[in-house]
């Protein structure tokens, strides 16, 4: 594939909170996408980078989730999901109805009565950027509402604020698999699959794309910004090496995979190479594949040889 930018990896999760954490951006992503009339929006989640510390593994970690919020009080949650995960849509869902929940519990907060909360809540929607395809037809972009089964008629309610009824769920997923500048026909949405994909523009981009590509190109980053871009590429190289020994020998080599990854990947990650040590190191692996995109916790569990509630437990104590 001839890259529009050499080197670059605008689905990251890095560069993608980077990318989003321009309003501007962000503001014209959703409005192409949701075909919302976006006027600016706020960004609640998703600009900011931690430093994990493993014990003695180190690395620069950021959580996928953006949540923006829009002048009218519409919350989009933007998910970016790089491997394929089976239950992927179900779990798109879950973030959906937890941030609706969150938002009642704010409110329960302020005083507001129980049987008057749905009064008060605003429209929550989301937005998935995958690599790899979710649905079987070869349509690049697709986005759901509630209808009804007989009439197809959109489910729209009234929302405190808007003067029209408005969706009471929509989730929009853009497949980069799926691009083909030859079967494009709502280029404002496609762009972004162009952009996300690092493929050549098929129409001269427009300013906001241009503003993208800047900072996707790391020309003005900070030289924190890029140790943090440089060490997150390392480790991610560390994982695709990782990934493709386990792929060839998947029962002798696993641990001795991982270890090797570990050594090559994280510079400290089994200095000792005692028992503990790669156990704890092996944990920690899967974990980071698991919140990266890169692994599915059914995988993973198996991997661990636990079972997925008790893999939940780590990843919770893990935040």
């Amino acid at each position: 594939m001839k890259e529009r930018i050499k080197d670059a990896r605008p689905m990251m999760d890095l560069m993608a909170k980077k990318v989003f954490s321009n309003t501007e951006i962000t503001a014209q992503f959703i409005r192409d996408i949701l075909d919302l009339p976006v006027h600016h929006v706020k960004i609640l989640d998703g600009t900011q980078i931690h430093n994990h510390q493993f014990e003695d593994i180190k690395t620069y970690v950021t959580s996928i989730d953006v949540l923006a919020a829009l002048n009218d009080g519409t919350q989009v949650i933007i998910e970016i999901q790089v491997a394929y995960q089976f239950d992927f849509i179900k779990r798109l869902w879950l973030y959906l109805c937890n941030q609706v929940t969150k938002n009642a519990d704010e409110h329960k907060k302020d005083g507001v009565e129980t049987h008057k909360l749905a009064e008060e809540l605003l429209p929550v929607y989301t937005i998935a950027i995958t690599q790899k395809r979710y649905f079987k037809d070869e349509e690049m972009i697709h986005v759901f509402c509630f209808k009804e089964k007989n009439t197809n008629d959109e489910l729209k309610v009234y929302f405190k604020g808007f003067e029209e009824e408005q969706d009471l769920a929509l989730m929009a997923f853009l497949e980069l698999e799926k691009y083909n500048k030859d079967k494009i026909q709502e280029y404002k949405k496609v762009r972004w699959i162009e952009f996300f994909g690092n493929q050549p523009y098929t129409q001269s981009p427009e300013k906001i794309l241009e503003q993208a590509d800047r900072i996707v190109s790391r020309i003005d980053w900070t030289k924190e910004e890029q140790k943090m871009y440089d060490e997150r590429t390392r480790y991610l190289q560390a994982y695709s090496s990782f990934l493709a020994t386990i792929e060839k020998d998947k029962k002798d080599a696993i641990n001795q995979a991982m270890t090797e990854g570990l050594e090559k990947g994280i510079a400290k990650g089994l200095e000792e190479g005692k028992a503990h040590g790669i156990e704890h190191g092996k944990k920690m692996m899967i974990i980071s594949l698991i919140k990266d995109g890169l692994l599915s916790k059914e995988e993973g569990a198996k991997r661990l040889s636990i079972s997925v509630f008790e893999l939940d437990d780590y990843l919770s104590t893990d935040e």
